[in-house]
């Protein structure tokens, strides 16, 4: 169950957390830039799945807060792609690939300007990092990459492969969380697979 239901309950209950006057500055900064990521129905599921899995690794309350938070907005850089990259049926050329590719960066920047929020906007900048160190935008690797753009990393995937694209339906959840097993220790990092796998079985049995 999500943490919070609007934008303005967020920076009510993040601010009391954090005691940070930054995150005051949460509640104008939602309604004029965010609120559609917020709101957006893979966002919502990639926080719940973060959540949920946040909650088996034992986050703290305060790292739950972010982590949702990040999981929720991991995508809202992708405001500053064109529609016609972002919307496209088909593959995309190598040019648009490098274009869509600078969504973390500039995600994170639409975060970082809101003081309090810099570990949110470091985990947004990193959700497309890989565990072996080829992902982007810049090479992390292993626990390097934030914990939350690791949680983050894997929940947006299963999300993403379990939804009907333009260029491919949908993959059931089973072969999703093979092709997670099959990327664990190159792509994510292994003891998160493992504990979102044993999880989902779990709840499936």
């Amino acid at each position: 169950m999500a943490l919070w239901g609007t934008p303005e309950t967020a920076a009510r209950d993040i601010a009391a957390a954090n005691d940070s006057p930054g995150y005051v500055r949460l509640a104008p900064v939602f309604p004029r830039r965010l609120r559609d990521h917020w709101l957006e129905g893979h966002a919502a599921e990639v926080a719940e799945l973060a959540l949920d899995l946040g909650r088996d690794l034992d986050l703290s309350s305060h790292e739950l807060l972010e982590l949702e938070l990040a999981a929720r907005l991991h995508d809202v850089g992708k405001r500053a792609v064109p529609d016609s990259i972002l919307c496209k049926p088909a593959s995309l050329s190598a040019a648009e690939w490098s274009v869509m590719r600078r969504h973390p960066e500039w995600g994170s920047g639409m975060l970082a300007d809101v003081p309090g929020l810099e570990a949110v906007a470091d985990a947004v900048h990193a959700h497309h990092e890989r565990w072996d160190g080829s992902g982007y935008p810049l090479g992390l690797v292993g626990e390097s990459i934030p914990l939350a753009s690791r949680i983050v990393g894997v929940c947006d995937a299963f999300s993403a492969m379990t939804a009907d694209r333009p260029y491919r339906a949908a993959l059931s959840a089973g072969d999703a969380l093979r092709e997670l097993q099959r990327c664990s220790g190159s792509q994510f990092d292994p003891a998160i697979v493992g504990t979102f796998v044993a999880s989902s079985q779990s709840v499936a049995a």
